[in-house]
């Protein structure tokens, strides 16, 4: 059974990365966890403040991670938490990790716009979700990375495994080269055969 059986499901990526971290961390290390920056590590770069319809009453404008301080009766201060920092505008070189869910995967060639939901009770919601602008950045930093992989790719294999071509021509000032077009990603060619990546970093 997924996760020994011990019920870490139900949720999205509980089959992956997040149902796995919770495991490791709640079965097999317990107590060792330290609880991180959310927009340096695993960076979404979404709205982290609750808002729309749905919570208006409840929870309108507070953080959506767990209060930090408890009333006189032991219960979650819901009402002042309201101070978090906006992942939205963290300075893209302080972000450690980013998970491209919220601005979309880089390799899909897609350049951010705003959302414009069918349901229009949803449009005070999604219209703050993500800072466009931000996303595109963080877009145009997958393909500097990218590119720094295959030139140093290039030099520990000496010359055997070459970069693919830059001439995608397609919004070049965020995806550097590598897109023809929305959905027609410029892939990078596989490293020879009986090459150990490891040698990239000295190892």
């Amino acid at each position: 059974p997924r996760w020994a059986g011990l019920g870490y499901g139900g949720f999205q990526g509980a089959m992956a990365y997040q149902g796995v971290v919770a495991y490791f961390y709640d079965q097999l290390r317990p107590n060792t966890a330290v609880e991180l920056n959310v927009c340096r590590w695993n960076q979404v770069a979404a709205d982290v403040l609750w808002r729309g319809p749905q919570r208006k009453n409840e929870h309108h404008l507070q953080c959506r991670e767990h209060p930090r301080t408890s009333l006189p009766n032991g219960q979650p201060d819901y009402a002042s938490n309201t101070r978090c920092e906006d992942c939205r505008n963290t300075p893209v070189a302080s972000v450690k990790t980013a998970h491209y869910t919220a601005c979309k995967k880089p390799w899909e060639c897609k350049v951010a716009h705003p959302r414009v939901p069918r349901d229009k009770r949803q449009s005070y919601r999604l219209e703050n979700l993500v800072n466009v602008t931000y996303c595109m950045e963080l877009v145009r930093e997958w393909f500097v990375l990218r590119r720094e992989f295959e030139e140093a790719l290039e030099v520990a294999s000496e010359g055997k495994a070459k970069p693919a071509s830059r001439t995608g021509g397609y919004e070049d000032g965020y995806f550097l080269g590598y897109c023809h077009r929305e959905g027609g990603y410029v892939a990078m060619e596989p490293p020879p055969d009986g090459f150990d990546v490891k040698r990239i970093y000295g190892m």
